[in-house]
């Protein structure tokens, strides 16, 4: 038995008029008096008795309808719920650091405060960490802060970011802007291989590469911070990833001249996902609430 014949099964023993039934329900009067004999086959009883060229329903089909309208109801009221109140389910984000500790905590609360029935977890990682997470489908959807080349994935832009150079050293900051070539014997922090911050602004030191290295790389972007108060201590790092510290004094920002450095976050899944309606959902939540969580997170020094 199929729900669609069960449906006209009811609305010919409310409106005995096939005429009428196949006008509301959309098709044709065959197919409703089909239906209606494919499901007196399947049961091995009929449902009406045939007088006078129209289907009267008889003791059979009177208690089959009362058996069956609470059940039929309740499935539509369940196929309704999935089908345009489709925000239910888990969801996995893969995030690399930036955008997991400053940006998706506010957008997550947002989100789950809005739609109840809905579970978010968050994986935290660097770029290629989370690119594989997705090439594994073991995370629904990827917000990263640099490039993952993979035929396996598709992405779109998020949103922009700004890279600041900044060091924990006082005695490095002055009101005249440096040269880049000033600062290449100073002693360069970084994150770790795979990093998008990182590989984004060596992309961008690629010219100077014969005169510049790191001096230390280090596994998370608050090591980073840590580690930038020691002399001569300098690094590049996302402008949301150091507005408290700027803020606080522990950390300044040195001016560079034509230096003013912005990359893409990018949102990647798997050419192969399903998007339900509540991942397209938090998706475009995401998108849409973007700008203005960065924004209160990166307020201007």
């Amino acid at each position: 038995m199929t729900l669609r014949q069960l449906e006209l099964f009811l609305s010919l023993v409310k409106t005995p008029h096939l005429s009428q039934v196949a006008k509301e329900n959309g098709v044709t009067q065959s197919a409703v008096s089909m239906a209606i004999k494919a499901l007196e086959e399947r049961l091995g009883k009929q449902l009406f008795d045939r007088i006078h060229k129209r289907l009267v329903v008889n003791e059979n089909g009177r208690y089959f309808y009362r058996m069956v309208e609470p059940l039929v109801i309740g499935l539509k009221e369940s196929e309704a719920m999935f089908r345009d109140q489709d925000l239910v389910g888990d969801i996995r984000i893969g995030a690399s650091s930036s955008i997991a500790n400053y940006i998706l905590p506010q957008i997550i609360y947002e989100f789950a405060e809005q739609y109840e029935g809905v579970h978010l977890e968050k994986i935290t990682g660097n770029t290629i960490e989370i690119g594989r997470l997705i090439e594994k489908g073991e995370v629904d959807i990827g917000f990263v802060e640099g490039d993952y080349n993979s035929t396996e994935i598709e992405r779109e832009v998020l949103g922009v970011d700004e890279l600041y150079v900044v060091t924990g050293d006082a005695a490095l900051v002055r009101d005249e802007e440096y040269e880049m070539d000033d600062l290449l014997s100073k002693r360069w922090i970084f994150r770790e291989e795979g990093s998008g911050t990182r590989e984004v602004f060596l992309d961008y030191m690629e010219k100077y590469k014969k005169r510049f290295k790191p001096f230390l790389e280090v596994g998370h972007t608050e090591a980073v911070k840590s580690v930038l108060r020691n002399k001569g201590a300098v690094s590049c790092l996302s402008r949301i990833s150091v507005m408290n510290e700027l803020n606080a004094g522990q950390l300044f920002r040195l001016k560079i001249r034509d230096f003013k450095f912005t990359r893409s976050f990018y949102t990647i899944w798997h050419k192969n996902k399903y998007f339900s309606s509540v991942l397209q959902e938090f998706i475009y939540y995401t998108k849409e609430r973007y700008k203005a969580v960065y924004e209160s997170q990166a307020n201007t020094h």
